[in-house]
């Protein structure tokens, strides 16, 4: 494989990998500019980063969303390049173990956001997890952005919703799936938002008690229980309990979602400001 991609991309080093392919840090050779460069080598029928392609380039320069540099392909590899984005949330979390309830507050209304604009485009992301939210540089350190968008499917065509299918085997990542997909039921609009939850009280706590299982049986009966636990705030179990009621085909009411949030502050005291409680780390990569 090359060391510079369309005779404009240099890369730098490797950021990321995995099944998809591999994530490297490169540099626009004319203009010196910082980019994330996705390589997924080419098999038929795997086509995730044409599909994200053309997912970045239908959302434009919508909030929180990473914008398309180039696409393009080769005899044996994909190729997309992206805005370079910094840390996962999942990184920052790792480092931090737990988030003070205003800084998940704050970043809860983002992700929420997030997810609400997807959908307003007919887009399930149906991988929802803190992995794939990642900080963005410079400026805009405290901004939340959704990415891996490869694995996007439409819920609509012409205004109809896609009905109602079972599946043979989970969609998305186990830990922050809802209870419905373990049930088999296929994605739709109120799963992403159910594990924007999850990713709410995992920030919130630390962990979460199934982390550390593989059973997906004990899985399921430890999320049925998640909204009966002490530890568990009344604003999160609040809503979980209106995302268990919100059925296939619903559309989620977000803004209700975001105000249960935003009551937090009043609730406890502190201040909507947008203002993290980071200290250096985040911004060191």
């Amino acid at each position: 494989m090359s060391n510079i991609v369309a005779k404009k991309y240099k890369l730098i080093n490797k950021i990321n990998a995995g099944s998809f392919g591999e994530v490297f840090k490169g540099e626009n050779i004319r203009s010196r500019e910082l980019v994330a460069i996705k390589i997924e080598q080419k098999i038929d029928e795997i086509k995730t980063l044409k599909n994200e392609a053309k997912i970045y380039q239908y959302l434009g320069k919508k909030e929180g969303f990473a914008q398309l540099k180039w696409f393009g392909t080769s005899e044996k590899i994909n190729y997309l390049v992206i805005d370079l984005l910094g840390y996962s949330l999942s990184k920052i979390i790792e480092h931090y173990k737990a988030f003070s309830l205003k800084t998940v507050l704050l970043l809860g209304i983002q992700i929420v956001e997030r997810i609400h604009i997807l959908h307003d485009h007919s887009l399930l992301h149906r991988d929802i997890k803190p992995d794939n939210f990642l900080f963005g540089l410079g400026q805009n350190t405290n901004k939340l952005y959704l990415i891996d968008l490869g694995f996007c499917k439409r819920y609509a065509y012409d205004k109809k919703h896609i009905e109602e299918k079972a599946i043979s085997k989970i969609i998305g990542t186990p830990n922050f799936v809802s209870l419905n997909v373990h049930n088999g039921i296929e994605p739709s609009r109120r799963d992403d938002i159910t594990s924007c939850v999850y990713i709410i009280a995992y920030m919130l706590l630390g962990k979460l008690e199934w982390f550390e299982i593989s059973d997906l049986k004990q899985m399921y009966i430890l999320k049925t229980k998640l909204v009966t636990l002490n530890e568990i705030p009344i604003f999160i179990k609040n809503m979980l309990q209106y995302c268990n009621n919100i059925k296939f085909d619903d559309k989620p009411d977000y803004n209700y979602l975001i105000e249960i949030l935003k009551k937090e502050f009043h609730n406890n005291g502190l201040k909507y400001d947008g203002k993290y409680e980071w200290d250096n780390y985040i911004n060191e990569k």
